[in-house]
């Protein structure tokens, strides 16, 4: 059996295991809290669905964690930025009947009201700095064209001129300036108000694609990730995946590791050349955008689907891209949240062939390393004389440190087994292209088997399969649950 624990609270402690509720009466320290209990109470309970409770004094009766309440409040057009005991406060006012909003209530559509108030984090603020900034510039500015010999401009420029900066900087890294546009929609060649995209969104006729936040409206297609943009069917030409490499810093300030990640925009051009990007995110939107297609094509038989225009520093085809990092990581905790896929405990013998090969893989890193490294000092010795130029070098010393990383990756592949840094889950097969096999509820994702560990016979749509993580790498080991 699984133990979650959730934590203590009141000289109790919680524990969720599967669907029960477990609660234990504790007088020891938390470290002791299972192993020696004064007084165990199993209360068999299975908690309902959030909008079959009819009282708070019946919510209070289960519990609930910060992000499911979170969930809760956009799913219901309610305020949902702050602590747990703050959105405690917020339901409960929701069954005295009374609706706390969202900061920002440009929209009453949930997707559309969570994107301007999970993104526009100090909108105010930004726009009262900013103003004062322009002010600052302005003053000092005319001092200086009026008086350039006295020093009255100075501090005014000084001032504004960082702090703008800053702001640029601000709004760029808060996506603030997207949400202040989002109060006016982009739009293609044809004009709407926010009051007409609103209504869109709301229509019972309207279907959201869950990976993209695209709504597809029955009028329009209305964006939300890169911005709030609709676009009228009958003004789409075309429509095309960009995707975008980016690297980022692992670990503190001064760290020198980063990490490799791309982004996916859906640009759609209109009749008149206008493009407008109505997705962006960090999940591959191929798939994503060949439902987009179909859906336009209902209604305008005239727009085309291009290729995906690649960025020049992301490798062609390359599985690894798709089945790492920390996106595919929150995909995957979405579908086993919304139950596409479901945590198992696989036979033993399955897990430690899965350890098995991860432990090889590490081991074996450390004499192909060297034996790189070897050859690249080599080359480094007999070419030195001939080498004018710094960048020649640079890779050829990379290639000799290489031993070091293949030592440092050994040793956190060991930590992570000692950590039991795995999870298992069941899933179910939906499509298969040459890269890997699409999974229901992360079917953004190719996912590939282990070659030593694939099945005698190749899985069709349908078959429930097995899904392994192993640090941040997830990987298909078996059609055997």
């Amino acid at each position: 059996m699984i133990l979650h624990f959730f934590g203590r609270k009141n000289n109790e402690c919680y524990i969720f295991l599967d669907e029960l509720f477990v609660f234990i009466n504790r007088n020891s320290d938390e470290s002791n809290c299972i192993s020696k209990c004064d007084k165990l109470i199993l209360l068999t309970m299975k908690r309902p669905d959030f909008d079959s409770i009819k009282t708070y004094n019946e919510f209070k009766k289960y519990h609930w964690n910060r992000n499911e309440l979170i969930e809760i409040c956009k799913a219901h057009g309610l305020l949902f930025v702050g602590t747990e005991k703050k959105l405690n406060k917020v339901i409960e006012s929701y069954f005295n009947g009374v609706r706390i909003p969202p900061h920002r209530t440009w929209y009453t559509n949930v997707v559309l009201s969570s994107f301007v108030n999970e993104n526009g984090l100090s909108i105010a603020f930004d726009l009262v700095l900013t103003a004062i900034s322009l002010i600052f510039l302005a003053i000092g500015i005319i001092n200086y064209i009026r008086c350039p010999d006295d020093a009255y401009y100075v501090l005014f420029i000084a001032f504004s001129v960082p702090v703008l900066i800053f702001e640029i900087i601000g709004f760029q890294v808060d996506r603030d300036l997207e949400v202040i546009r989002s109060y006016g929609p982009v739009c293609g060649d044809k004009r709407f108000s926010r009051e007409q995209v609103d209504e869109q969104a709301n229509s019972e006729k309207t279907e959201r694609l869950r990976y993209e936040n695209i709504l597809l409206a029955p009028d329009m297609l209305i964006g939300v990730s890169a911005g709030v943009a609709a676009i009228a069917y009958e003004d789409i030409s075309s429509l095309q995946v960009k995707q975008t490499w980016h690297n980022e810093r692992i670990g503190p300030r001064g760290s020198h590791r980063y990490r490799v990640y791309y982004t996916y925009k859906i640009i759609v051009r209109t009749n008149k050349g206008k493009k407008v990007a109505i997705s962006d995110s960090r999940e591959d939107a191929e798939t994503a955008v060949k439902t987009v297609y179909e859906h336009c094509l209902k209604h305008n038989p005239q727009v085309e689907l291009l290729e995906m225009k690649k960025s020049s520093m992301a490798p062609d085809d390359s599985i690894k891209q798709v089945t790492e990092g920390s996106g595919v990581k929150h995909s995957v905790d979405r579908a086993v949240q919304e139950q596409y896929l479901i945590r198992i405990a696989p036979d033993e013998e399955l897990k430690k062939r899965f350890i098995s090969f991860h432990s090889r893989s590490a081991l074996i890193l450390i004499p192909e390393s060297l034996i790189v490294s070897a050859i690249a000092a080599v080359i480094l010795f007999f070419s030195v004389s001939h080498l004018h130029r710094l960048l020649w070098v640079f890779p050829l010393f990379v290639a000799s440190l290489f031993p070091f990383y293949a030592v440092y990756d050994l040793f956190k592949t060991l930590r992570s087994i000692r950590n039991d840094d795995i999870e298992f889950y069941s899933g179910e097969i939906v499509d298969k292209n040459k890269n890997g096999f699409f999974i229901r509820g992360v079917d953004c994702y190719r996912f590939g088997y282990i070659k030593k560990m694939e099945p005698d016979n190749e899985p069709v749509n349908g078959d429930r399969v097995i899904l392994a993580r192993f640090r941040d790498g997830y990987s298909l080991i078996s059609d055997k649950i």
